[in-house]
């Protein structure tokens, strides 16, 4: 091996390049261009690739690493996330870890105010096979909210009416305690001279 060959070899350790092309489908692979060259399809380097497996793939234009051992690209393997004029990072704050998707949704924690931000979302679907729980001392919906099931409280409930009032539509049940409006007491509230099962009443009942 000439002097030559062994400066070609060294230079493609480690080379700078950008995304040329994606393939996502089995097994994911992608193209890289790097000093006017086009790499043949290499594998990149996922967050992780065992047990648990994460999925991110690199898109075109992003400014990777190519890592060739023996200084061969053909065995090369793409390091990606590395920020560029072209692409910069979604936040220069020392207090942020932020996730940016390129539809406009943004992940954004702070963790020197503790605050978890995720905006330009349009669903959200969460998915248990048992049991959901969230703790939180106060928790507020700005908008209009479903339950298709059994709806249980336990210490009480408060609200007040829209512009309309409020609608109860079906049959309802009430067992135990007092059900009152206005301060009258529903079952336990008389009117004299109200036939009731064939009878008058005498206005106590």
């Amino acid at each position: 091996m000439d002097l030559a060959d062994l400066a070609r070899l060294i230079e493609n350790l480690l080379r700078l390049g950008t995304i040329a092309q994606v393939q996502h489908t089995a097994p994911p692979r992608v193209r890289v261009r790097t000093g006017g060259i086009e790499t043949d399809w290499l594998p990149w380097a996922e967050l992780r690739a065992g047990r648990t497996r994460t999925w991110n793939p690199p898109t075109v234009g992003e400014q990777v690493l190519l890592f060739c051992p023996s200084g061969d690209t053909r065995n090369g393997v793409v390091l990606c996330g590395i920020p560029s004029d072209d692409t910069d990072t979604p936040s220069h704050s020392p207090d942020e870890t932020a996730t940016l998707y390129p539809d406009g949704a943004l992940t954004v924690y702070n963790h020197a105010t503790g605050t978890l931000s995720i905006t330009g979302i349009q669903k959200v679907i969460v998915e248990a096979a048992t049991s959901v729980l969230v703790k939180c001392p106060d928790t507020t919906f700005d908008g209009d909210v479903t339950v298709k099931g059994l709806f249980s409280y336990e210490n009480g409930i408060a609200g007040q009416g829209g512009e309309n009032g409020n609608i109860i539509r079906g049959d309802v049940a009430h067992e135990g305690g007092n059900l009152s409006s206005n301060g009258v007491v529903v079952h336990d509230h008389g009117h004299g001279g109200v036939r009731r099962g064939g009878d008058w009443t005498d206005g106590t009942r």
